[in-house]
């Protein structure tokens, strides 16, 4: 099931490429607000420990979708197991097709239309941009930074997580990003360095073979050296995003002589639709090792 959920989901992720708000999509939003609200009634040593709140919010969501598993375990040939599957799957990814969103962006770009690149860009995908630049360098490189976080947080590491442990453990991985994103539950600095921690620790294994997919679907050779330099770094949060980009910025390679003597919109051009081809070249590395461990295990 596991890989025929993994080739579901990126088909469905590749071909839907209409914008994907959801009618759940505000609960986890409400989850922590009223969790807030009725903290008071929770006993004194639970009230006491400044994690309560965020373990309770990111533990008791889980309850009822593995009640559903359990129920849907072995009805209509499983099948309606693979459904639910893929539903926890494809709820954990973007809002919005990634390689459309390039491509909307190429297009204004090409155009040398910055500002239209920019504003559709951030009405799909808010949180792309860091700030509002008039700098389109800046711009790009922060959309360019945008495409590998996306690829690792909303996509391979979802992937990482359902192949190992199921989909709730993609869901968990999944609402935890969601709460620091809020920042709702986590009262001060310390709380919230912690869980970020423990988002990096999430993220170290998948983004080390991410980082390995683009060295397999690009130059092995530059990418896979930036890897092994960089392997065993901290758990310092940005760490993992940062070997990414530098792996995916080795396995695009230099482009010909024409592109590099061109001016800088030509080269951004260029570097972006590297990128494209490379996180979709990747996609198929994962198929391809996911069905290999599937035959061997």
């Amino acid at each position: 099931m596991i890989f025929l959920t993994v080739i579901t989901c990126l088909l469905i992720n590749h071909h839907w490429r209409r914008e994907r708000r959801l009618p759940v999509d505000g609960w986890f939003d409400a989850w922590q607000a009223w969790l807030i609200s009725h903290a008071h009634r929770l006993p004194a040593f639970m009230r006491n420990w400044p994690g309560t709140l965020p373990v309770l919010a990111l533990l008791l969501p889980m309850i009822p979708p593995a009640l559903l598993l359990w129920l849907a375990e072995g009805y209509f040939f499983g099948l309606l197991s693979l459904g639910l599957h893929v539903l926890i799957l494809i709820y954990c990814f973007t809002r919005f097709n990634l390689v459309a969103l390039i491509e909307n962006y190429l297009v204004c770009w090409r155009k040398g239309n910055y500002e239209a690149a920019y504003l559709e860009t951030a009405e799909l995908a808010p949180d792309a941009f860091h700030t509002r630049v008039d700098d389109y360098a800046v711009m790009h490189q922060q959309f360019l930074d945008y495409v590998v976080s996306v690829s690792l947080r909303r996509l391979f590491a979802v992937l990482f997580w359902y192949i190992l442990l199921g989909p709730l453990a993609a869901l968990l991985y999944f609402l935890l990003q969601h709460m620091l994103n809020t920042d709702v539950l986590l009262e001060d600095r310390t709380d919230d360095r912690v869980w970020q921690r423990i988002l990096a620790l999430a993220e170290w294994v998948p983004a080390r073979l991410l980082g390995l997919a683009f060295a397999l679907a690009g130059n092995f050779v530059a990418a896979f050296q930036r890897l092994r330099e960089r392997l065993l770094e901290n758990l310092q949060p940005g760490n993992n995003l940062s070997l990414l980009n530098d792996c995916a910025e080795a396995a695009i390679g230099k482009p010909d002589t024409d592109v590099r003597e061109a001016e800088y919109s030509v080269q951004a051009l260029w570097r972006l639709e590297a990128m494209r081809d490379l996180v979709l070249r990747s996609q198929i590395v994962w198929v391809i090792a996911v069905a290999l461990i599937i035959l061997v295990v």
